[in-house]
């Protein structure tokens, strides 16, 4: 096999490689589980984000897979300060909800299931 019919397998190995990598990362970032649904207010800043629970993980735990967040530290566990840059200061903090409820525990305590919808609303 000539030199240059080597470098053409190499390079089209190379690009199929490349493909079939990207096409598993956008079918993983696509499953419902990794979706994530987000709403803004009119100076584009988040106001809900929801997602689905993931088995054995705590819903703290994927909102910081999900966006960027800023927590505070208290003797009761941590609580939610800001995602992505939008604070929650009184009168409004950022409000965490387990399929629809209002949760009775902190999102760092709460495990959650792939049934779940976790919401976080800015109220």
């Amino acid at each position: 096999m000539s030199r240059a019919a080597t470098i053409k397998i190499s390079i089209v190995s190379a690009i199929v490689i490349a493909a079939l990598g990207f096409g598993s990362w956008a079918y993983v970032a696509n499953l419902p589980s990794h979706k994530v649904s987000v709403v803004t207010n009119a100076q584009h800043q988040i106001t809900q984000l929801s997602y689905r629970g993931q088995n054995g993980q705590n819903a703290l735990a994927l909102l910081k897979k999900h966006a960027t967040v800023k927590t505070k530290h208290y003797s009761f566990g941590d609580m939610v300060m800001s995602i992505d840059g939008v604070t929650g200061n009184g009168p409004k903090y950022w409000t965490f909800y387990i399929n629809g409820k209002e949760a009775k525990v902190g999102a760092g305590a709460y495990s959650t299931k792939s049934t779940d919808t976790i919401m976080w609303r800015l109220q």
